[in-house]
């Protein structure tokens, strides 16, 4: 009996275990729900370390749950962390195949490693009846525009209730409209911004950024006046402002909002990358480069910093520490197309022909409407001679993309005057002119040209202009001192000739 009695203990005492394990696993789902949702919230916020510890542990402890693994995927791609972020992501995916916050996360991972394919696959795999929130269609519709499909994107927005369309997806609708060049959409979303400025001024602060980044200068200026006045304590807000006033020549007001942004928050990286911009806007690129290569060892992982650094050191002729800088933009960000370009266009003016090309064939490939591109490309082709035809038929394309690109013209005249061929040259330096009237050295090659020709009459305007725009360049004035000795105007030809040799001559030490 006694045996029988504990038995029966055993059975109810395993009985009670079993219904307290069933109580807590009933309980575990919501719990989880929330704990996850904490540190997604916290991810989104930028508060990486607060979250990093937790959300490790969560996983090791509940190594089943995809969602888990998706939010520390997550994580790893904002902190740059590309190959881990690619390699949680599809561990997500595995555990759980339609969980389409990790097939996001996996698209940006080799997006920005650089496998674009791969990233578009994964990115059209999410099928429109796995979209199950607005979250998550605003997220899918934000990947499809940095995939470059903006068409899709805007597509994928409107589906999205237009309360959610003028707040979150907002930035990226605008980014879209201007670089499909739709200004009344773009203007659409202007007139929705300037009502974040009361409802979400944070998020008006980051569709302003968009728009700076586009070079929209004047609607930022537009929309941060304003939002400065209302919320002085946002040094965001300030620091966007100050730069979008130094592109469009407002130093002095430039220089009153850095400094309310530097007494908000005196220790931050960006307020020597403006102070830089505004350096370099005023002519000075020595000290706009001093003032990246501090904010740079500030916040190294600033990758928008390294990447100005990486313009302003090109306009500073240090193509070296130019190319230095880009390689290592394009290790942390290989599929970032913009950094591409800006190894191709530092690595051209290096003279590194072969590392150019490599990075401008794929950059123009994937962008094969950009201009730029297009031009720099051309460019690296017409640096070797026995690929002239190659140069010339890549500078036409650039023509066709867009034929009021006065320096594709401009370089298709120089192919054609270094092999001699006038006629063609006069062609395309007219053409640029006519684009560009105040470009002086196509003023001065035309009238260099029309005296090739014997068509003194015509280069003489010409090259009088051009040595009005460009006093200091000595080619132009040896042109005309050609010139007048060709129509016997001996006393200005010699004049002409003076100045030629005094710029030429070399500078003295000090001078």
């Amino acid at each position: 009996m006694q045996d029988q009695r504990n038995i029966v203990l055993i059975i109810v005492a395993i009985c009670l275990i079993l219904l307290r394990c069933s109580s807590v696993s009933a309980q575990k789902v919501p719990s989880d729900i929330t704990v996850l949702a904490r540190f997604e919230k916290l991810i989104d916020d930028g508060k990486f370390a607060e979250v990093e510890t937790d959300l490790f542990r969560f996983v090791v402890a509940e190594p089943s749950n995809a969602r888990g693994f998706g939010l520390l995927a997550k994580l790893r791609l904002r902190q740059n962390r590309l190959s881990e972020a690619r390699s949680l992501a599809a561990k997500a995916i595995t555990i759980d195949p339609k969980l389409v916050s990790a097939k996001l996360t996996l698209a940006l991972a080799n997006y920005y490693l650089g496998d674009i394919e791969q990233a578009k696959a994964t990115l059209n795999s999410i099928g429109s009846n796995e979209i199950t929130d607005n979250a998550i269609r605003s997220s899918v519709s934000e990947a499809q525009a940095l995939l470059g499909d903006c068409g899709l994107a805007l597509r994928t927005s409107d589906q999205l209730p237009t309360a959610i369309k003028n707040t979150q997806a907002l930035a990226m609708r605008a980014g879209c409209y201007i670089d499909l060049g739709d200004k009344a959409g773009f203007a659409s979303t202007v007139t929705a911004a300037r009502s974040l400025l009361k409802q979400d001024p944070q998020l008006l602060v980051k569709y302003a950024e968009v728009l700076s980044k586009r070079g929209a200068h004047q609607a930022v200026v537009e929309l941060l006046r304003p939002l400065v006045v209302s919320r002085p304590q946002n040094a965001d807000a300030f620091l966007l402002l100050a730069k979008a006033e130094v592109f469009l020549k407002q130093f002095e007001l430039a220089e009153t909002h850095i400094s309310r942004a530097e007494k908000l928050d005196p220790t931050s990286a960006k307020i020597l990358f403006v102070k830089a911009v505004l350096k370099s806007q005023r002519g000075n690129e020595s000290e706009s480069l001093e003032l990246l290569e501090k904010a740079i060892a500030a916040d190294p992982g600033d990758l928008e910093i390294k990447a100005q650094y990486v313009v302003t050191a090109m306009r500073s002729n240090q193509p070296g520490k130019a190319v230095r800088a880009a390689e290592s933009l394009t290790e942390r960000q290989p599929g970032n197309l913009e950094y591409l370009y800006l190894l191709g266009a530092a690595s051209l003016q290096n003279n590194s022909l072969d590392k150019a090309d490599a990075a401008l064939s794929k950059y123009f490939t994937l962008r094969p409407n950009d201009g730029r591109g297009c031009l720099a490309l051309g460019l690296v082709y017409a640096a070797t001679p026995e690929r002239l035809n190659e140069a010339r038929d890549q500078l036409q394309r650039c023509l066709t993309i867009d034929p009021n690109d006065a320096e594709s013209a401009y370089q298709l005249g120089l192919s054609y005057q270094t092999q001699g061929e006038t006629a063609k040259a006069i062609e395309y330096f007219e053409r640029t002119v006519k684009l560009a009237p105040n470009r002086a050295s196509a003023l001065r090659d035309l009238g260099a040209a029309y005296m090739q020709t014997g068509s003194e009459a015509k280069a003489r305007p010409v090259l009088e202009k051009a040595v009005l725009l460009a006093p200091n360049d000595a080619d132009t004035h040896f042109q005309l001192s050609r010139l007048y000795n060709l129509i016997g105007e001996r006393e200005l030809a010699k004049k002409e000739l003076q100045v030629f040799q005094k710029l030429k001559a070399p500078k003295k030490d000090g001078m």
